[in-house]
């Protein structure tokens, strides 16, 4: 992660983000050498990096480009009450540096059977020769990488759910990202066997 954020630079610094406690953020911001609109080196980030670990030897620092910025006309279209938590980048073509304590960030969550789907991008039909028909549900944890490393069953016949299982443990999907970083994923799936 380190050396794609040092092909990002040096750009100008387009936002801050935290995802820390509201002490640790503030402990940071008095010691941090950075400034939004201010220009990223990889030396900068490096003492950045190094502030950081004083204030929590957890934290983490990651860039990214920046989204395109809002226009004025934009920003006041955006509800009031996420306009009070959000800010107008500094400037344009710049990056995001998000500090953040990994330890914080959610490492699973639930997400609705019809919602995960549509991220799948390889599905391994089950191989199962018998006669026996009817629908197989698994508990399914999808991991950070998209890869399926866990599989349940919840309901179905024991041969069905056998095939079922071989087949969506080499089932991958899309990595889901919450807010930037890759989460687990528990979900339920259906596996039909029918003529």
């Amino acid at each position: 992660m380190q050396s794609q954020a040092q092909s990002l630079l040096p750009r100008p610094i387009s936002r801050i983000l935290f995802r820390c406690s509201q002490q640790t953020q503030m402990d940071v911001r008095s010691s941090m050498p950075i400034r939004e609109g201010a220009v990223l080196s990889g030396e900068l980030l490096q003492k950045t990096r190094e502030a950081a670990k004083a204030v929590d030897e957890g934290l983490e620092i990651r860039v990214d480009p920046a989204m395109p910025p809002l226009s004025p006309e934009q920003f006041l279209k955006i509800p009031e009450e996420i306009r009070r938590k959000i800010t107008q980048p500094a400037c344009e073509g710049g990056v995001n540096v998000t500090i953040y304590d990994p330890a914080s960030l959610p490492k699973r969550i639930r997400i609705d059977a019809g919602q995960q789907e549509c991220m799948l991008e390889r599905k391994v039909a089950p191989v199962y020769s018998g006669q026996a028909q009817g629908i197989v549900e698994l508990a399914v944890v999808v991991g950070r990488d998209g890869s399926v490393i866990d599989v349940k069953p919840l309901s179905g016949e024991p041969p069905l759910t056998d095939a079922a299982t071989d087949a969506v443990r080499q089932w991958k999907y899309r990595p889901l990202l919450l807010n930037g970083f890759p989460v687990e994923v528990q979900t339920t799936v259906e596996v039909r066997f029918d003529d």
